[in-house]
């Protein structure tokens, strides 16, 4: 894989990851309104994993394809869809770079 795609698609993985505190802030605003505690759980998951995201960007699993699926439907399935779009995008370029 070239060096340009690689560095696009850390960009997106990193992206992905900031984008994964929206949904935190928003259950945080939610937290605030309701004083419930299972926002809290969610705020908590949903921040560990932007963080594990954030921190493993620059690394070589992300360059996998079947990598950046599986976490493409765990951002869909527990962040929300926003953050899961550049996943998708750098999972499209890898799958096109691979053929």
């Amino acid at each position: 894989m070239d060096s340009k795609l690689a560095k696009k698609i850390v960009f997106e993985v990193r992206l992905a990851g900031w984008l994964c505190l929206l949904p935190a802030s928003g259950m945080l605003f939610l937290y605030k309104l309701t004083q419930g505690t299972g926002f809290l759980w969610g705020i908590g998951l949903v921040v560990l994993l932007a963080a594990y995201i954030l921190a493993t960007a620059a690394t070589d699993r992300w360059q996998q394809p079947a990598f950046v699926m599986r976490w493409t439907l765990i951002a869909l399935f527990f962040i929300g869809f926003i953050p899961s779009i550049p996943l998708l995008v750098a999972y499209d370029q890898e799958r096109k770079a691979g053929q």
